[in-house]
């Protein structure tokens, strides 16, 4: 039997003072006295399914809901209280010994349960606080008392008869315990306990359902008996539904008779039936035994039943049976308890119009079942509407006859989902936010919506009233609750074992679930596993390609519901999750296209769980490269702490150290989207590290091109591209083509900061000859952010752009955009749209230009992009300015300055901003700001001599347009003599034709 996790319900029961009570008799007398005693619990704890965990001299613990998992366990358990404390055991009072007294504690809440084996021998047992609690509950219960956790009562709210006892400190846990007492006195305990459930929220939803109910309700006023089945998954409804249908009847005077099966008496033949029969003879319960009740159900019997009434005696106990009914074989009493129920129907119905319910059908006992199912075919012609509710797995033999017809109760939708949770959390602006999570969460089902909702207040996040609730603290993970864990596991534990394995095996997958997986895992063919996923389909807790709200493929499954997959995962001990991940591993790995990036973060994922290290670690790689390339970058960096968790943990120390290098060397593509300058230093410094350990050319390639890549983030251009030839050279050692395209396109980067655009136009051309089968690959490459295609791209237009040939620059970034048509990179595209922008700039196309990047600002924050955040909002600010809009560029370059969104992006974003401003200021006529902050963009421009040749000849005109004509004449000339020596004929010409209005109109006196 193996061991899993459980809800269940833990129930404690002690002999109250046993030595005392004993402490006359002899040996003998004291183990007749006490086994008479643990008889009588165990027999209480079998009557409602229980399990005997261990025996403790003169008590016991019982398990409810293990090893078969139950809805109703606490439920169940309380009533096996009950029935101890209530019970006299016979046979003491003749000893001179008093009736022993009891005392019960009962707790509920997840437990480790399997077989537990220690010193030679060995029980079914379970572990973990619910256990220990239970077990202090029990000590501090009055004699003949139940005490009850506040777990338990939620479970059983409405159903038992309780009352609070305050909060008690509990040795050995922290918090005080909120406590409650089982009344045992009241005779309502235990009475019909599922039909008090407690309504707390409106039905919703089900105004369709209700106006079916009423036309069937038609047709059987023109005297036609027809019999509805509402089906409909756990929790969806179905008795809500029926509860309040059942109160408009009675509000139109139209009688009903209601019954519904108890999953606890369901080994008990007959139980359900003797139910139905008492309420179809007006008795308040099923288990009516005083003298009065059995007199008054004789004297108001009519006679024409009286053949009947020794049925009705035998079925609900109201007397001993007679010679006469004790001589019936079983067939025999079949029969006769049939034709009294027939009886008991027909004369209802000579009244007029009636409706009898029979609830959860499924649940009833085998005898009430053929009993029920024998009565409806002779229900014909009266005026009786028939109605039973059951789940999608229930099998009946009404199908096909004429009579019956089946509602399905569906899921609600999100429209209506949403208007319970109001109903049920309120509208304050606190709730607002977790209520489409628990809406999500719930997946159409109200039940589950309502347990949600009752987790998050009994932990505290939510506080208030119904329908008045506020969030007091963040939910957390929303686990399944332990109410909705017992529903979901009673139906997985009904599966035949190799199914339920199965069903663990899909939970590991998750979905889609396909056949071939399954049988990989499970070692059976596909076949076998076709018929195992088929009976979880059956058993509602798997949906078929026919059932699934989305397209399935076919021969795939999917979950009924996300929580029903939570609770299966919940149910597996470690050591369990571990096995199946590593079976899902294999699985996936032996698939064609294993090797596909597509595959790798699910390979990835099963590999660590199922702590296969180093496997883990190389699909982590592959999973970096895939997030990376969707521009996914803080999902990438998250992937490299796992990867980095994976290497350290593989016992080869060179083979961690090349996993961790090539994890390293990965992330820095994500680093570098997201601007985290001081991680991508202290990363490289490992990997060169790592990189000198192994004696790797490649991984020294590797490293000084990364090197390079990050001192072009801070602005060292001239140092980076020292690195970046010592990259190329070493990949030229090592034979890397990859490597050498990769130093090439740092180069190229390098050369373009430093404003030696005709020696980057030359780095362009040798990749655009020399390195077309390494450009092809339209993906991003280790350590980048972007396209390799599409980053030499950008940079060769701007450079080309930039050296005059503006045709040529245009044409480029048209090539990019036709690759990206088909490339969803929003990296990629940000950096050719700022390339684009700034020559539609140059070229007086500023509308074009200015809705590029307003575009490409809200990319930016989208994508969570914040390297190109500066730039594309320095190359807005400078549209917009010359645009007419200085004020609005004014006002969102300040922001961005005082937001500091330059960080992530280096020098070269803040030049092109402070540039911007100065344009900006300059047009508003802030003059002094315009100065002061162009001033600032030429003196701290650095290395970047290209756009230190831009903020000059802004500058200038800023000087001029103060006033200053000895500055303005100064830095024209500066402007003019970087511009010739850079390459840079726009600002050449620029410069020479101020200078030439300069002379011409004299501007020099």
């Amino acid at each position: 039997m193996l061991t899993e996790n459980k809800q269940v319900s833990v129930l404690f029961v002690d002999v109250c003072d046993s030595t005392s009570l004993l402490q006359h008799s002899d040996p003998e007398d004291s183990r007749n006295y006490l086994g008479k005693t643990l008889n009588h619990l165990a027999e209480a704890v079998g009557t409602y399914g229980g399990t005997v965990s261990q025996l403790l001299g003169d008590g016991l613990v019982a398990l409810f809901g293990a090893p078969v998992a139950q809805e109703d366990h606490a439920l169940r358990a309380c009533l096996a209280a009950l029935k101890m404390q209530r019970a006299i055991i016979p046979g003491h009072e003749m000893q001179g010994v008093a009736s022993p007294m009891l005392r019960i504690g009962i707790n509920s809440g997840e437990v480790l349960v399997g077989v537990v084996g220690q010193y030679g021998w060995s029980h079914y047992g379970a572990d973990g606080k619910t256990i220990h609690l239970a077990s202090r509950l029990e000590k501090l219960a009055a004699p003949g008392g139940i005490l009850i956790s506040a777990a338990t009562q939620r479970l059983v709210a409405q159903q038992i008869d309780t009352r609070p006892v305050g909060t008690r400190s509990v040795r050995g846990l922290d918090d005080p315990v909120e406590l409650h007492e089982v009344l045992v006195a009241t005779e309502s305990s235990a009475a019909a306990p599922m039909t008090r459930k407690q309504r707390w929220a409106p039905l919703v939803g089900r105004d369709e359902s209700l106006r079916t109910l009423a036309r069937d309700l038609d047709a059987v006023r023109t005297g036609t008996m027809r019999t509805i089945g509402l089906c409909g998954d756990a929790g969806i409804g179905k008795s809500r539904l029926i509860t309040d249908w059942i109160s408009a009847l009675a509000s139109q005077g139209i009688e009903v008779c209601v019954a519904q099966a108890k999953s606890y008496a369901s080994a008990r033949a007959y139980s359900t039936a003797a139910d139905l029969i008492a309420s179809l003879a007006g008795l308040p319960q099923a288990s009516v035994t005083d003298a009065r009740s059995v007199q008054a159900v004789a004297a108001q019997w009519p006679p024409d039943g009286a053949a009947h009434l020794a049925a009705v005696n035998d079925l609900l106990g109201l007397a001993a049976p007679d010679e006469a009914w004790l001589s019936l074989n079983p067939v025999q009493r079949r029969r006769r308890i049939g034709e009294a129920l027939l009886w008991l129907v027909r004369r209802r119905a000579q009244a007029g119009m009636f409706v009898l319910v029979l609830e959860d059908v499924f649940l009833a006992d085998r005898e009430s079942r053929r009993l029920f199912e024998a009565l409806l075919p002779k229900l014909q012609g009266l005026p009786i509407l028939v109605c039973v509710s059951y789940r999608p797995d229930f099998e009946h033999q009404w199908r096909q006859v004429s009579w019956f017809a089946e509602r399905a109760i569906e899921p609600l939708r999100d429209g209506e989902m949403l208007r319970l949770a109001r109903a049920l959390l309120g509208d304050d602006l606190s709730v607002l936010g977790v209520m489409n999570e628990l809406v999500a969460r719930a997946d159409g089902n109200p039940f589950f919506l309502e347990q949600l909702v009752i987790t998050m207040i009994d932990d505290g996040s939510l506080e208030g009233t119904p329908g008045a609730y506020r969030l007091q603290r963040p939910p957390g993970e929303l686990r399944a609750p332990g109410s909705i864990a017992a529903v979901i596991g009673a139906r997985v534990d009904r599966l035949p074992e190799a199914a339920k394995s199965a069903l663990e095996a899909a939970a590991i997958l998750g979905d889609p679930i396909t056949r071939e997986l399954i049988a990989a895992m499970q070692a059976v063919d596909l076949g076998r596993s076709e018929e195992l996923l088929g009976l979880c389909v059956a058993s509602g807790l798997l949906a078929g390609q026919d059932q699934a709200r989305g397209r399935l493929e076919q021969h795939a499954f999917a979950f009924r519901h996300a929580l029903v997959r939570d609770v299966v995962l919940g149910a597996l001990t470690r050591a369990r999750l571990k096995a199946l991940h590593r079976q899902a591993f294999l699985a996936l790995h032996a698939r064609p296209g294993a090797t596909e990036a597509d595959v790798a973060p699910a390979l990835a994922y099963h590999a660590f769980k199922g702590e296969e290290w180093e496997q883990a670690a190389r699909f982590t790689v592959k999973s970096l490269a895939r997030a990376i390339s969707r521009s996914a970058n803080q999902e990438a960096l998250q992937l490299f702490e796992k990867g980095l968790q994976a290497a350290h943990r593989v016992e080869d120390t060179s083979i961690a150290r090349a996993l961790e290098l090539a994890l390293r060397l990965e992330a820095i593509g994500a680093m570098l989207a997201l601007g985290q300058i001081d991680e991508i230093f202290s990363n490289m410094e490992r990997a060169e590290a790592i990189a000198v350990q192994l004696n790797d050319q490649r991984a020294r390639a590797a490293v000084a091109t990364e090197t390079a890549v990050f001192l072009w983030m801070r602005g060292r251009f001239e140092q980076g591209l020292r690195h970046a030839s010592r990259g190329l050279e070493a990949a030229r050692l090592a034979q890397r083509r990859h490597m050498m395209m990769a130093a090439h396109q740092t180069r190229l980067m390098h050369l373009h900061a430093l404003g030696r655009y005709a020696e980057a136009a030359t780095e362009g051309r040798v990749l655009l000859s020399d390195f077309g089968p390494e450009l092809s690959v339209h993906c991003v490459q280790p350590g980048w952010a972007a396209i390799p295609i599409i980053n030499l791209y950008a940079f060769h237009a701007s450079t080309l752009w930039r050296l005059g040939d503006n045709a040529a620059g245009h044409a480029f970034c048209a090539k990019a955009y036709e690759i990206l048509a088909n490339i969803d990179h929003p990296y990629s595209r940000l950096l050719i749209d700022t390339v684009q922008a700034q020559i539609w700039i140059e070229s007086r196309e500023l509308d074009r230009a200015e809705t590029l990047m307003r575009t490409g600002v809200q990319q930016c924050m989208t994508h969570n992009v914040p390297t190109m955040l500066s730039v594309c909002t320095g190359v807005l600010g400078s549209a917009l300015a010359r645009n007419g809009k200085a004020a609005e560029a004014a006002t969102m370059l300040e922001k961005g300055f005082a937001d500091r969104i330059y960080q992530a992006a280096g020098p070269y974003g803040r030049t092109f901003m402070r540039v911007s401003l100065g344009v900006a200021y300059r047009k508003l006529d802030r003059l002094d700001d315009a100065i002061a902050i162009g001033r600032k963009a030429v003196e701290e421009a650095a290395e970047e001599y290209g756009h230190q040749t831009e903020a000059l000849y802004e500058f200038a005109e800023t000087l001029r347009q103060v006033g200053d004509l000895a500055g303005a004449e100064m830095h024209f000339r500066r402007t003019a003599e970087a511009a010739e020596r850079l390459g840079m004929p726009h600002y050449q010409r620029q410069a020479t034709a101020a200078l030439v209005d300069w002379r011409k109109d004299g501007f020099a006196a």
